[in-house]
């Protein structure tokens, strides 16, 4: 199993998830350089990471990997078994993070990091949201992850997922961009997902300074 990979992005998830498992895997840390060579296109059409391969399976998006992992080593217990309702809320917050819960995030940094090498969407595009807008659209729907943590450690039936790798990968965003200066609750969520052995081991940035 390989997984391409830079620090400090999306794929830190990915990386997170092979960590949590304790399953072997080779780590190809790559420059943007190297992704913009040709072969390493035919890997990810947007030259992008992460990218995981196992065996045949050569997979994008790091939500994808990491719930095609949690699926192909269900016994490392990363995700409910198919047959109970927890599936169901295991499914919500995973689509819940990357489609409602990211956005914000990634418009703000766009903001306070302009010089980001995005190479997908227009500058103009990438900072049409203004920073306190983004902040704005971020409070609004970081809420119900709010009311789902309050009285409980994880996302899914109070136990660790990829859900809350998902999730927690946005929100380590959004504290190191101090978007959580008034948000107790997730601050202390974010925290303790932090303070996990496997996370610690798949962030090299993990000791960058986090403004909270």
């Amino acid at each position: 199993m390989k997984l391409y990979y830079i620090p400090t992005t999306r794929a830190v998830r990915p990386r997170w998830c092979l960590e949590e498992m304790a399953i072997p895997y080779e780590l190809v840390q790559l420059t943007v350089a190297m992704m913009k060579e040709p072969e390493y296109r035919k890997l990810h059409p947007h030259g992008k990471v992460p990218v995981l391969i196992d065996g045949d399976v050569t997979i994008f998006e790091s939500a994808a990997i990491c719930a095609y992992l949690a699926d192909q080593y269900l016994e490392k217990g990363l995700a409910p078994a198919l047959s109970i309702p927890a599936r169901g809320y295991y499914y919500q917050w995973l689509f819940y993070a990357v489609t409602t819960l990211e956005p914000p995030v990634e418009k703000f940094m766009f903001n306070v990091m302009p010089h980001l090498p995005e190479n997908l969407l227009p500058k103009k595009v990438t900072q049409e949201c203004s920073a306190p807008e983004a902040q704005q659209w971020f409070d609004r729907v970081s809420q119900p992850l709010t009311e789902a943590v309050k009285n409980q450690d994880y996302l899914v039936e109070n136990q660790f997922t990829v859900a809350d790798i998902i999730a927690g990968g946005v929100l380590v965003w959004a504290l190191k961009l101090g978007m959580l200066k008034n948000q107790p609750i997730l601050t202390a969520y974010t925290e303790k997902l932090m303070a996990r052995p496997a996370f610690r081991q798949a962030d090299e940035n993990f000791h960058a300074q986090v403004d909270s």
